[in-house]
């Protein structure tokens, strides 16, 4: 592969890096994004909320996204608080309806619009090697023998949880959550829309239809309370699907036996996440709890607000140091709002899980 030396490169083509890709390449700056295909096949369906729109119209994407095959997300239902369920309209929302998407479908869409921005993309399923060499970050594939395939003074790292090229990866964790998902085929037929959320004895549940006939199912967890061997997780995850209320309904449409994959869920702040020349921005600098909502909107958001503070700036090692602070000072909310949340719904049960979150979760308890 010829070398390429663009003004910035960024690392990983998630929303977060194609969010900083089309700003920073519509205020004129050259722009190689560096896009390593998922080897797992296609990514899982996700529940998009309405603020979204926000971030979207700032890049002038907002538009095109309403015409995605993606569904309208008329509401929540949950059980939170307390056994009753309560709905939320999502015609309310000043930012209109959440969508219920193709995570596999949004993020190629996304790798589309910077394109249409003139940002060059690179593909390659190989995992870069970075080395400084003077002011240029020199960044390449270790089996091509010395070959560069990027040359630029600017790295973005939006490498989501993994690590990236750059500089350290240690984080420091608010807490143990993981999520065990099931998808699976809906069958035909009207429904509606909407996402429930369910507390329960060891944790808690949502799910949501998705585009294609398609429909999610997760419980979230401490990852130490689950049984080690997968297959008695497998059992774990049935044995309290069978005991909830909204979620067991849902489940009834969904053939049996569906496999179950696992996933980190919790909320994260990487401790060093700048250095000379470079910056981690989305979920590789910090990551939430899907409580939150915030996922694809806020990585959106932090994409195009450190293209903001790339061109506005006189200086760059200033722009990274603003979105620093900004990042640690949404993340101390972050815990905050879900120390809030979760503390709601603790009273309702006795359960370790539920221990935790009336005396652990909050912005002074990030564990090492």
């Amino acid at each position: 592969m010829d070398a390429r030396a663009p003004d910035v490169a960024v690392v990983g083509a998630g929303p977060a890096g194609c969010a900083a890709a089309i700003g920073l390449a519509r205020a004129g700056c050259d722009v190689v994004l560096y896009h390593r295909p998922r080897t797992s096949g296609s990514n899982p369906g996700e529940i998009i909320e309405s603020r979204v729109r926000v971030p979207l119209a700032e890049l002038g994407i907002d538009v095109v996204f309403d015409s995605l095959d993606s569904l309208a997300l008329a509401g929540n239902v949950s059980s939170w608080d307390e056994e009753d369920t309560v709905a939320a309209d999502g015609m309310v929302s000043p930012y209109g309806l959440g969508a219920l998407i193709d995570r596999s479908g949004f993020e190629a869409w996304l790798i589309s619009e910077a394109e249409r921005a003139g940002v060059a993309v690179v593909r390659s399923g190989k995992r870069l090697r970075a080395e400084r060499s003077g002011a240029l970050w020199l960044l390449g594939d270790p089996a091509e023998r010395g070959r560069r395939c990027i040359v630029a003074p600017l790295v973005l790292q939006a490498t989501g949880r993994a690590s990236g090229p750059i500089g350290p990866s240690e984080r420091s964790a608010a807490d143990r959550l993981v999520a065990l998902l099931m998808y699976g085929p809906m069958p035909d037929g009207p429904r509606e829309h909407n996402l429930l959320i369910e507390a329960a004895k060891d944790g808690w549940w949502y799910a949501a239809p998705l585009p294609h006939g398609r429909a999610v199912i997760a419980f979230l967890t401490d990852g130490d309370l689950l049984p080690r061997a997968w297959a008695a997780k497998k059992r774990y995850f049935r044995d309290r699907l069978a005991v909830t209320r909204l979620i067991r309904a849902f489940s009834k449409s969904l053939p049996p036996d569906l496999p179950l994959v696992g996933h980190p869920a919790n909320s994260t702040l990487r401790q060093m996440m700048r250095g000379n020349g470079w910056a981690c921005i989305g979920e590789a600098a910090a990551s939430y709890d899907p409580l939150s909502g915030r996922g694809v909107p806020l990585a959106l958001s932090k994409g195009a607000a450190m293209a903001r503070l790339i061109v506005g700036g006189d200086s760059i090692s200033r722009a990274f140091e603003a979105y620093e602070q900004a990042e640690r000072a949404t993340f101390e909310d972050h815990l905050e709002q879900q120390r809030v949340t979760y503390r709601r719904a603790a009273p309702r049960f006795s359960s370790t899980f539920w221990t935790r979150r009336k005396n652990e979760v909050g912005a002074t308890h990030l564990a090492r």
